[in-house]
């Protein structure tokens, strides 16, 4: 008579856990922001450094240019197609967007984010894929780059708050 197997959690890989971590970190970033006071966004460390507004606006963009590569990664990995994302327009360097509207922004693009988890399996989410886009090959699991968003906004979670402390 053969052991019964251990049944395998998903942890890490589990979609709902990945959800909650995005959220959580963006959750840390708009905790941050309740210490902005609303003329401060051209603050910033030096001269040549972002202001607070200029580094908001790039996670902002930087996490919806990579969301064309997620889905793409998301079709490799799954036969089910990714949730349409992307319809709303953004605020950018020109329209000098206030403080609630950035606000908005980060929560509307990370919504977007965490909607591309719809529907995957722990297996799709830690599948690598192999992925051309724009001439580069993207190699890597959906799970490794939905990582790699929450680590470049919280590398920007503390430019902001070493602009706060100044």
């Amino acid at each position: 008579m053969s052991e019964p197997q251990p049944q395998r959690r998903a942890g890490a890989n589990d979609p709902e856990a990945l959800k909650q971590t995005l959220r959580e970190n963006l959750d840390e970033l708009l905790t941050v922001l309740t210490r902005v006071a609303p003329d401060a966004l051209e603050s910033r460390l030096d001269d040549d450094e972002w202001s607070l507004r200029e580094v908001l606006l790039h996670v902002i963009h930087a996490e919806r240019w990579l969301q064309p590569q997620l889905s793409e990664l998301r079709w490799a990995v799954s036969e089910k197609p990714p949730p349409l994302i992307g319809d709303i327009t953004l605020p950018d360097h020109d329209s000098d967007p206030d403080l609630n509207e950035l606000r908005w922004a980060l929560n509307a693009v990370r919504d977007d984010t965490v909607r591309l988890l719809d529907g995957l399996t722990a297996e799709e989410l830690r599948e690598p894929a192999n992925v051309e886009v724009a001439d580069d090959i993207i190699d890597f699991s959906f799970r490794t780059m939905l990582l790699t968003v929450a680590d470049h906004q919280l590398f920007h979670v503390r430019q902001i708050e070493r602009i706060l402390e100044q």
